[in-house]
């Protein structure tokens, strides 16, 4: 693959069928939430049965976990076997249109096991999805930001960020340039619960 960065894509990881059945029973069936105005809907779950708070005041988050539906389960035992990692927790986003997105981030919570890779599997339409390498510190004039590599994310695929990729680079979702229907990401996690 020419993009710089470290990920793996499988465009053709999961069946359509199957694929196609599971984003209407997902898109129709979970409990959603979609918190003030997030530009998209949010579900969260989780083999371990605690809250999870990404981000940091005033912008904090804290997620309850929520039901592991079979739909769900299914493609999670999928993914583990092609990423030969088990995973912890299961974050999905519903983005409704193509108004829908995800700003410029790093899954780099403590919380997050930055050992393990983190696995994103698209249903629905395809978006891109765009990476770039850590920004510096300040940028000024005589900076320049580092080049976005874009990534279109077909329907049923898989995308692998390596481990370590959270602490030298950034991913968003960015509003499509185009009328589009829905689309479900499932990103899979490793997970280390915080001691006491």
């Amino acid at each position: 693959m020419s993009i710089n960065a470290p990920i793996i894509y499988d465009r053709g990881f999961l069946p359509l069928r199957a694929a196609a059945d599971w984003m209407d029973k997902m898109w129709n069936g979970l409990d959603w939430r979609r918190i003030e105005k997030t530009p998209r809907r949010e579900y969260y779950c989780s083999i371990h049965d605690k809250p999870y708070t990404y981000g940091k005041e005033p912008f904090a988050r804290t997620y309850q976990p929520q039901t592991i539906t079979p739909e769900i389960q299914n493609i999670w035992k999928v993914v583990e076997f092609a990423a030969g990692v088990q995973f912890d927790v299961c974050f999905l986003n519903g983005y409704e249109d193509e108004s829908d997105q995800l700003g410029w981030h790093a899954d780099n919570s403590p919380e997050m096991d930055d050992a393990r890779p983190i696995a994103i599997v698209s249903l629905g339409a395809e978006r891109e999805i765009w990476f770039r390498e850590n920004p510096p510190p300040r940028i000024t004039r005589d900076v320049v930001e580092h080049p976005v590599k874009k990534l279109k994310l077909e329907y049923g695929s898989l995308c692998l960020m390596q481990p370590g990729m959270q602490d030298t680079h950034q991913h968003r979702i960015p509003k499509a340039g185009f009328k589009c229907g829905p689309r479900i990401s499932l990103t899979f996690r490793g997970y280390v619960p915080p001691t006491a």
